[in-house]
């Protein structure tokens, strides 16, 4: 009998992201779905995403309908959007529901997987439940606790409560701590999966590339980079002109960045903004050094996982990052960890890189190494598979 597992989520890809006009997404949780979904497959499961494919509203009276497309070999089906607010919110309550009870009576054996607590999930999870098939909550953030009274922290408490009650089949965990922010079980951690592994850079170029990308805010420690920037720029070590910065993605530091562009002077930057995946790629594979700074005293610090740093080691990147969450249980000694989070100490280790570039690139062949060890999509495929099938798990 077949098996099939469905992925309820948010994923878009860059063609439907540009005729919907959506510019909210999370391009690092879509790279994720589809890789879990291309690991499953490996191991002959059937898989397939049902994407509310939505960003923000803008008021306007475009409408897009439910829409059909395979991606990276993945069937996705989207549902319909609205710009306008209401419906917007309407479709993304009901448009999951007839095609989640349609594939619910397909012969074999369903599996659920529900993309975090998320609220406009919730009437998909009572039609999967009420069809007889697994549910599986696909945890990726802890949740800060709102004890606000509000409507909102209401109904983001209802769902958790419902979510809690009707998945059947545990939860995949972005992090081991988040096994402490929800009773399913059982459990299992999925850090992301990754293909065959990218190139090396080369660590003899005159410029030294540093690429910090995804949310560039001050939730996330972009200020951390742009402040060492700062310091590089005002004290001009010889070394710091081999660096040369390139900012990709979008948050509330992006403006930090393209002042300092503007600014002009050694080193440089080069703001990108979104960029499509193929362009994302490309300058993931001219980069040597890539960054994940989210804060240690940061709220969700523990019990988040910044997947990036899973593609950045697979690209051949020497990663350097904070040490928070499961980062060095999955990289080991195959990244640069800081210790201190200032931008001096930032700076005394893209020192070292600048200045001892074999040994930088033995960490980042340790870090690939490392991934390819354990997210690759033929080692993480068949343990999914049992645990998203297995009634014991």
């Amino acid at each position: 009998m077949p098996r099939r597992v469905v992925i309820v989520c948010n994923a878009l890809d860059d063609e439907t992201r540009a005729e919907r006009g959506i510019s909210t997404d999370s391009p690092a949780a879509t790279r994720k779905v589809f890789l879990l979904c291309r690991a499953l497959r490996t191991s002959g499961v059937r898989a397939l995403v049902l994407s509310l494919g939505r960003g923000r509203a803008d008021g306007s009276p475009r409408y897009h309908p439910a829409r059909v497309r395979r991606v990276q070999g993945v069937p996705v089906v989207y549902v319909p959007f609205s710009h306008r607010r209401v419906l917007s919110g309407l479709l993304s309550l009901v448009g999951p529901v007839p095609v989640v009870r349609r594939i619910g009576r397909y012969a074999g054996s369903t599996t659920f997987v529900f993309y975090n607590r998320t609220p406009a999930f919730a009437p998909a999870l009572l039609a999967a439940s009420a069809s007889g098939c697994r549910t599986v909550l696909d945890l990726e953030d802890g949740e800060v606790a709102d004890e606000s009274g509000s409507l909102r922290s209401a109904f983001y408490r209802g769902a958790r409560w419902l979510y809690e009650r009707v998945c059947s089949g545990g939860a995949l965990l972005a992090c081991s701590a988040l096994a402490e922010m929800t009773e399913l079980r059982p459990v299992r951690c999925y850090y992301g999966a990754v293909e065959g592994p990218g190139g090396e850079p080369e660590w003899t170029a005159p410029d030294l590339v540093v690429q910090l990308g995804g949310t560039v805010s001050r939730d996330t420690g972009a200020m951390l980079l742009a402040d060492a920037i700062r310091i590089l720029r005002r004290d001009m070590p010889g070394w710091g002109r081999r660096l040369r910065f390139e900012i990709t993605g979008q948050g509330d530091c992006v403006p930090v960045f393209e002042e300092l562009a503007r600014e002009g002077g050694a080193p440089t930057v080069t703001v990108r903004g979104r960029t499509s995946e193929a362009e994302y790629r490309r300058l993931l594979r001219s980069a040597h050094v890539g960054l994940a700074l989210k804060p240690a005293s940061g709220n969700l610090a523990t019990t988040t996982f910044p997947s990036k740093v899973v593609e950045l080691a697979n690209e051949g990147l020497l990663v350097v990052t904070t040490d928070i969450s499961d980062v060095r249980r999955v990289l080991g000694t195959g990244a640069i960890y800081l210790t201190k989070e200032t931008p001096e100490f930032l700076l005394d280790r893209l020192q070292w890189v600048a200045e001892k570039p074999e040994e930088a690139a033995k960490v980042a062949r340790g870090g690939a190494l490392a991934v390819s060890s354990q997210c690759s999509l033929a080692s993480v495929s068949q343990g999914l598979a049992n645990f998203l099938f297995s009634a014991s798990a």
